[in-house]
């Protein structure tokens, strides 16, 4: 069963000015999964009439998910609601032959959830430049022996992770509510407001490409690989490892008085050191630097609600020479680095790349290019150095998604990008759950690995 949700909309019409850089700089589709264990009361909190009902009841107090992306004739750029829009979000129902038992045996691997069909793939791939797909989708199965599965994918253009889950907690909220008879909490949105000055300085990290459309520049300078031999796994490192590497860097005597690292910062120079030395020992990629970057969520910075709907990322990069990359002894100097890195990103900086973003959609509209986002780029996909991505979400509400039979037991995120890895919490936050895809032959690398495997446990292997 699949419901379009657009026969629901509230009736008045809405528009919201699109006036943030990011909303627009990532085009792809990220999916993740939650898994919930069986439960009597799951036929009553989780039933198809109860989460369609409390999801219409969420949206109709969300806009924003609606909108279309249009360029104005005075150079402006909307998010324009639409009842007749193709895009509107989707539910979908299954009944999965498939057991929740048999799913945790496994260690809730990422292949079983497309062999399963419990995802719903994006037709023209993940870095879709195509807006006739919803934005958001959603879809429920309902597991042989009385578990569930909520597959949720959301285009980065309206949702990071942080409003994705957020959305999906807020979902969970008012499903309870309306149990409750009671009103439902409308989301609360993060658009980062721009000033629209000339004359800002363009940063660093943005890239522009007139020529060629996202897909192409993706296409054009991301390292060649074969799509078969990608290989997905998850990891689990304790969260006391990291208080404790955290603790080495700050004894080591690198750091000022005053200064400090993030254990996000740790955890990044400690996958930095071992997926970029795998990626080189299996001869995947050629000896040398590469850029570390890390997804900034930009809310608390620019006093933006810190679980608002919204996409306000920013990527902070750091170039990490090859002798800092290949010696274990120089973790604590990159966790050091990063941590300056990130500090660069000041409220100012981010609003200054705020409006630079703004002022160049309309001279590109002016131009006659009527999607500038995606001509627009993060230069952590420069072909000319070798990059790796880390995104922790720790701090985000993965597991706070309790529809009124409890908590998910588990969550896995589904990109498949290669050197890319997000770290999300355990459920019990005592771990990172650390999501890696590599080619095949730097995943063998790194699974042979001593020094990785002496710190991190392997979950799942897809």
């Amino acid at each position: 069963m699949r419901i379009d949700m657009g026969g629901h909309l509230p009736k008045e019409a809405v528009s919201w000015t699109a006036t943030t850089s990011t909303l627009f700089m990532l085009p792809l589709y990220k999916p993740v999964i939650q898994f919930y264990k069986p439960s009597p009361l799951n036929d009553m909190c989780m039933s198809r009439d109860v989460l369609r009902q409390s999801l219409i009841a969420v949206l109709s107090k969300c806009p924003l998910v609606f909108a279309r992306v249009t360029a104005q004739p005075d150079r402006s750029l909307v998010l324009e609601y639409n009842p007749e829009n193709s895009n509107n979000p989707v539910l979908e129902f299954h009944n999965a032959t498939v057991s929740y038992a048999d799913l945790e045996t496994r260690g809730f691997r990422l292949s079983d959830v497309s062999s399963n069909g419990l995802n719903m793939p994006v037709e023209d791939g993940m870095f879709t430049e195509s807006f006739e797909s919803p934005l958001l989708k959603f879809k429920v199965s309902f597991l042989s022996d009385g578990g569930v599965a909520l597959y949720s994918t959301r285009h980065h253009v309206l949702f990071d992770g942080n409003a994705l889950f957020s959305f999906v907690s807020n979902w969970a909220r008012c499903t309870r509510m309306l149990a409750q008879n009671q009103v439902p909490i409308p989301p609360e949105m993060s658009l980062v407001q721009c000033l629209n000055k000339t004359g800002s300085p363009k940063p660093a990290e943005i890239t522009v490409d007139t020529t060629q459309a996202f897909s192409g520049i993706v296409a054009a300078i991301k390292h060649a690989m074969d799509p078969n031999n990608m290989r997905s796994c998850v990891f689990s490192i304790a969260a006391s490892e990291i208080k404790r590497l955290k603790q080495q860097t700050m004894d080591s005597g690198l750091l000022l008085q005053g200064e400090w690292v993030s254990s996000n910062n740790v955890l990044t120079a400690f996958i930095a050191h071992h997926i970029t030395r795998a990626n080189m020992d299996a001869c995947v990629y050629e000896r040398g630097p590469w850029v570390v970057y890390n997804s900034l969520d930009m809310r608390r910075l620019l006093g933006l609600p810190l679980r608002g709907i919204g996409s306000p990322l920013f990527t902070v990069n750091c170039l990490v020479s090859y002798d800092e990359l290949m010696d274990a002894k120089h973790i604590f100097q990159v966790a050091y680095r990063v941590r300056k890195c990130v500090e660069r990103c000041t409220n100012g900086y981010l609003q200054d790349a705020n409006d630079w973003i703004a002022a160049s959609y309309k001279e590109l509209v002016k131009d006659g290019i009527q999607e500038p986002w995606n001509h627009m780029s993060f230069t952590m996909l420069d072909s000319n150095a070798c990059n790796l991505g880390v995104s922790c979400m720790d701090k985000i509400p993965v597991y706070d998604a309790d529809f009124g039979a409890g908590r998910p037991e588990m969550v896995r995120s589904l990109d498949n990008i290669s050197n890319y890895v997000i770290a999300l919490p355990s459920p019990q936050s005592d771990a990172y759950h650390l999501h890696v895809c590599l080619e095949g032959p730097a995943m063998n690398a790194l699974m042979a690995d001593p020094g990785w495997n002496s710190l991190c446990s392997l979950m799942c292997d897809s």
